[in-house]
């Protein structure tokens, strides 16, 4: 979930924020270099040279009185520097105050900021501490802050050790060291690492626990401080048992000028039990009796207990069994308020793992659920698109379909427009041959020229028949459907005889052809050409032959 969520902020934060690694907005430059350089001493706790910085940072905003956001930085600084000299409830107080003036919308990072040290104390376990670590990691990574993201990662990593999901807290510790090593911050690293080696411990992993703070002791680049040496050593005698490493560890401790007086009672109860085991008694009555000066004043209950079978088994050996019972009386009562507490903080951690889990599990069904809703409409509209495209695919091929259609009909009504122009014309050359063979006859003397005259007449009465005029008209109107209908419409008072002319017109016949084809005179045609031009409206200067085209869609002439 860590993993998802860092790369999908990486993907979001294509550039880096001006004052990387940290998530500061940019502001006058100087102060942005201040800023940096300040963020830098307190982590490499340069105390002492935070004053001078503070002091030149208060000079610039107070050349920019306008500049909130600029102000509120350096009171930011001020306060902080107060924490770090000591000043515990005067840099708390100023704290307090400048969140409570700080405009979370206005000035998310600095109020987050403010947040952050506010919250440097102690919190019990619970879902809603769970809850704020996640929120404010995202808030981080979101701001672009590598060292404050390491910083959540590692308290979201510690969290979930400590209550019992160490498998899942291992990730955030993994991430923590991968943001500090990116701005090489090497003493943030080393506790990081400290953290994952218990955390890998309480996996059962003690060998690779073992590894990671023996890298820790022999890395020369980067070399850790005494003190966090001396916790190095200290946790790795646990993990090995390597009494010489619990010497190290306790020279070390002695060394440094201020050192908790829990770690040395806790080396001195250690050294001592070790004595015992290899049977040196002086040596632990030594060790035994330097703890006795601090262990009155130590408020830890394990330490106490260590102490007091240490007594019973110095006193055991001497034979003093009365002083030494006594000891071990001690120790198990204390022993038995400290496992009552563990007992009750076992099941609270438990309740808290439990809880952790389900809404681990809730946050992944809902982000599944999503998912599924993002994965059903991306289907839906790909779906929408495909059946989209099988539709107008389907339409472009009906469409093609109906065009070699019309054009396959176009072509069977030309052919037979053309088959019967040539079965009149055919009709004509036989009436032609007829009437010329009637004529010859007549003048021989074989026939009469009434008679002759006669027969002519019949055969050209003949020669354009109803059907063939009605075979005509059907065929036409298959090649040109609208035309029929638009020029009756136009003009409602044409008649068939009418609607035939206008057809043979539209097809750029002449009066002559026409006259064959409708076995009437030429000037009987003429005469039919009149009366259409008179029922169509048409001037005399108007041309019948692109009044009639117009119904047709052909171009005029």
């Amino acid at each position: 979930m860590l993993l998802v969520t860092l790369t999908l902020a990486g993907c979001r934060n294509d550039r880096r924020p001006p004052l990387y690694p940290y998530g500061w907005e940019a502001s006058e430059p100087e102060l942005d270099s201040l800023t940096v350089l300040a963020e830098s001493l307190y982590l490499h706790h340069r105390y002492d040279s935070l004053p001078r910085v503070i002091t030149r940072m208060h000079e610039i905003a107070d050349a920019h009185p306008t500049d909130s956001r600029m102000a509120l930085r350096v009171d930011y600084w001020t306060a902080r520097h107060k924490l770090s000299e000591g000043d515990t409830d005067a840099g708390v107080a100023m704290m307090r105050d400048l969140m409570s003036r700080t405009d979370s919308a206005k000035f998310p990072y600095e109020y987050h900021r403010l947040m952050w040290n506010l919250d440097m104390g102690y919190h019990t376990p619970s879902l809603e501490r769970y809850r704020y670590l996640l929120n404010e990691l995202e808030f981080f990574i979101n701001a672009g802050d590598v060292m404050m993201s390491a910083g959540y990662c590692m308290d979201l990593g510690t969290f979930l050790n400590n209550v019992g999901d160490t498998e899942h807290g291992i990730p955030y510790l993994y991430k923590a060291d991968s943001l500090l090593r990116l701005v090489g911050a090497t003493e943030q690293i080393a506790n990081n690492r400290i953290n994952h080696a218990d955390a890998l411990a309480n996996c059962g992993d003690s060998a690779a626990a073992a590894a990671t703070l023996r890298t820790l002791l022999e890395d020369t680049v980067n070399p850790i401080g005494s003190y966090t040496r001396d916790i190095v050593m200290g946790n790795l005698y646990n993990l090995t048992g390597d009494t010489t490493l619990l010497r190290r560890a306790y020279e070390v401790l002695l060394a440094t000028p201020a050192y908790e007086p829990e770690a040395r009672c806790m080396y001195e109860n250690l050294l001592a039990s070790e004595a015992l085991n290899r049977g040196d008694m002086s040596t632990a009555i030594y060790y035994h009796n330097l703890a006795a000066r601090a262990i009155d004043s130590i408020a830890h209950p394990a330490l106490a207990v260590e102490y007091y079978r240490l007594h019973y088994t110095i006193f055991e050996r001497k034979g003093q069994m009365d002083s030494a019972f006594a000891y071990l009386y001690k120790a198990a009562a204390i022993s038995e308020e400290i496992n009552n507490s563990n007992h009750q903080i076992k099941i609270r951690n438990a309740n808290l793992a439990a809880g952790i889990t389900r809404e681990r599990l809730q946050a992944d069904l809902e982000r599944r659920r999503l998912t599924m809703i993002q994965m059903g409409v991306t289907f839906g509209l790909l779906l929408t698109v495909i059946i989209g495209a099988i539709i107008f695919y389907r339409r472009l091929q009906h469409q093609k379909l109906a065009r070699i259609r019309a054009s396959l009909e176009l072509e069977w009504s030309n052919r037979r427009i053309m088959a019967m122009e040539l079965m009149m014309e055919e009709k004509e050359n036989l009436f032609d041959t007829v009437s010329h063979e009637m004529e010859e006859l007549s003048h021989q003397g074989e026939i009469s020229r009434v008679a002759a005259g006669r027969i002519a007449g019949t055969l050209k009465a003949h020669s354009g028949t109803k059907p063939d005029r009605e075979g005509f008209m059907e065929t036409f109107d298959k090649l040109d459907p609208a035309f029929t209908r638009n020029i009756r419409h136009s003009h409602p008072g044409l008649t068939d005889a009418d609607l035939r002319l206008a057809a043979f017109i539209a097809l750029g016949m002449d009066n002559k052809h026409i006259a064959r084809v409708m076995a009437i005179r030429p000037e009987s045609v003429k005469q039919a050409r009149w009366r259409l031009r008179t029922k169509m409206g048409l001037a005399s200067g108007e041309s019948l032959e692109n009044a009639v085209r117009k119904f047709t869609g052909q171009p005029e002439q």
